[in-house]
């Protein structure tokens, strides 16, 4: 396995020139890789903010940062940088069925920071996509499966 890595060719597959992408490419990997960056930071805000201050309200935290999250795309969307908001045919119970989980999830992550490590949080998250697609597997299968009446 060890050899395959090392070939010549497979080393010009792995290794990602400069060159390669064109400017648009680069600031968009820089982007990316801030908004990463940012990501991480705000958990170990997080994690500082209600183990070592001592801050007792993690649901109150989760408000903080969502005003705050409302100020910056209220700031964007007059900048024109945002995209217009969701069509007049998207029914309002999805949307708000969307925001309620989006922030009952965000509300819930907080509380789960406050009484866990921040490895276990993360892997938590991580563990959240593979039972999806588990649960999704499982549903199908048992559809297809079931006899048809």
């Amino acid at each position: 396995m060890l050899n395959f890595l090392v070939r010549k060719d497979v080393r010009k597959i792995l290794k990602r020139k400069d060159s390669d992408a064109g400017e648009r490419g680069r600031a968009l990997e820089d982007l990316r890789s801030s908004l990463f960056n940012l990501l991480f930071g705000i958990i170990f805000m997080n994690k500082l903010v209600l183990k070592v201050v001592g801050f007792q309200f993690p649901i109150f935290l989760t408000f903080i940062h969502y005003i705050v999250s409302w100020l910056l795309m209220a700031i964007l969307k007059s900048l024109s940088i945002l995209p217009a908001s969701p069509s007049k045919s998207a029914r309002l119970s999805t949307l708000f069925t969307l925001g309620f989980v989006m922030a009952l999830s965000t509300g819930l992550a907080n509380v789960s920071l406050k009484y866990n490590s921040v490895g276990f949080y993360q892997m938590s998250k991580i563990a959240v996509t593979p039972s999806i697609v588990l649960a999704e597997f499982y549903s199908i299968i048992r559809e297809c499966l079931s006899p048809r009446s």
